[in-house]
């Protein structure tokens, strides 16, 4: 790619249209996964793996990609029942079949090893191929992490046949139970924003189906601590977890105990909430970049 086709990032209205023409697209399937994903590669710089969160996209980390803009090459993936990725079979995605899906793409890619950015759901898959393919990685930033710890209403809904049965029912029947969803933000219960992102996240039918098939296909993709922690490096700063001060959906004091058990995790809390995390985050680092110069 010459300098004159590369990304003006900060123009505004930057088109869909547009970025489709800037990235390449590419599918690999893989046994019963198919993943799709998006490269924009500037030779001899070093990779950025970026998983995103729930009902995004890879353009959910725009701000990132304007402030390295030169810096890296860039490999977005799309996580299952997002855009073309696509997972056959009525069984849930077990580790070992992520963890070969990856060592496959970046094979095929022709990346021995590269940082790695996951956001929300997607720092859970991160773990989850740093658990089982830890020589695939050079860093690891996690923003606004799940994956971990485990949420108590996921763990219910999930890890039985009644959980997975109620939570089949309940999204049937959410349009019409959207003011109980609701209820607990108005009442000073929950927080507000904690209502109003569940139901922006489940308001159509589409959006309803999507949480149904990431919750049920992703229930054995959870990494196991006590097996990753052993893998990190001894270098500061190589796995970083970015929380955000108003975060009600991923709070920062949720990891207060899992900090104090797992030591080497270098810790960041910003202002932010739980959307516009990347977008803060981006905004205080520098446009060369904010990995480590000998990570790089």
């Amino acid at each position: 790619m010459v300098a004159a086709d590369r990304p003006q990032w900060s123009s505004k209205g930057y088109s869909a249209a547009d970025l489709e023409n800037i990235w390449r697209t590419g599918l690999i399937t893989h046994g019963r996964c198919q993943l799709e994903y998006k490269v924009l590669d500037h030779p001899g710089k070093p990779w950025v793996v970026f998983l995103h969160g729930f009902g995004q996209n890879y353009r959910a980390f725009e701000p990132v990609y304007e402030k390295w803009e030169g810096c890296y090459s860039y490999l977005a993936i799309h996580i299952f029942f997002h855009g073309e990725s696509q997972l056959d079979g009525k069984q849930p995605l077990q580790m070992k079949e992520w963890a070969e899906l990856v060592k496959a793409l970046l094979s095929k890619m022709g990346i021995e090893k590269a940082h790695w950015l996951g956001y929300s759901m997607g720092a859970k898959f991160t773990l989850a191929a740093f658990q089982l393919f830890p020589q695939g990685f050079l860093s690891i930033t996690l923003l606004a992490p799940d994956g971990l710890v485990m949420n108590n209403w996921y763990r219910l809904a999930t890890r039985s046949v009644w959980g997975r049965l109620v939570l089949k029912i309940l999204l049937q029947y959410l349009p019409f139970l959207r003011h109980i969803v609701l209820l607990p933000g108005k009442a000073g219960i929950l927080p507000k924003s904690l209502g109003r992102f569940a139901e922006s996240q489940l308001h159509t039918r589409e959006s309803r189906r999507q949480v149904l098939n990431t919750w049920l296909n992703f229930r054995a993709i959870w990494p196991d601590a006590n097996i990753w922690h052993r893998n990190l490096p001894e270098e500061k700063g190589w796995l970083r977890v970015i929380t955000g001060h108003r975060d009600a959906i991923i709070p920062t004091n949720k990891f207060r105990h899992f900090r104090q058990r797992y030591p080497g995790i270098d810790w960041q809390e910003i202002k932010s909430g739980h959307g516009s995390i990347i977008e803060k985050w981006a905004e205080g680092m520098p446009d060369s970049g904010f990995l480590p110069e000998n990570f790089r």
